[in-house]
């Protein structure tokens, strides 16, 4: 499992953001029992899976396979607020994985805005990208990309 905490985030809306800013997540431990079982249902590379197979690749012990940072990433996302507002995202650009994840690693997500615009074809949300790192407590970054949402404006409370 990964050790995560839950708590209440104020949901982030289109006109909430500021292209430029940056917000980061709470930080999560990646266990090895966790990357095991991931790895065994989705990623079977023996690097994943066996210290001695990761050894023999020039790894330290097991790695987390990129797929599974890439759903912690996801997971992380949540501290934000988006689960109410982000409506779909229109993909990931120049996903790029850095260095290996161990067990025992502390993770956290660094996001900046980098841009945004009001949809064309669909009233009431904002198309936005954004640069998203996954970072070790030491900040060295095992995961990068950006990713391109569909995110929900402000209602406006005066309408009904």
């Amino acid at each position: 499992m990964l050790s995560h905490q839950t708590h209440e985030v104020e949901p982030v809306y289109f006109d909430d953001i500021e292209p430029g800013a940056e917000i980061v997540s709470h930080e999560v431990a990646i266990e090895r029992e966790a990357i095991i079982a991931f790895a065994a249902a989705w990623d079977p590379l023996p690097v994943h899976l066996d210290d001695d197979a990761a050894r023999a690749a020039g790894f330290d012990g097991i790695t987390a396979s990129g797929t599974h940072l890439l759903a912690i990433k996801h997971r992380l996302l949540y501290d934000f607020g988006f689960e109410h507002t982000v409506v779909a995202s229109f993909g990931f650009d120049e996903i790029r994985f850095r260095a290996p994840a161990r067990p025992g690693d502390k993770v956290r997500v660094k996001l900046r805005w980098e841009s945004k615009r009001l949809s064309d074809s669909r009233p009431g949300v904002g198309i936005v990208r954004h640069y998203c790192e996954l970072l070790r407590e030491d900040g060295r970054a095992l995961l990068s990309l950006y990713d391109t949402i569909l995110i929900r404006r402000r209602p406006d409370p005066t309408a009904d």
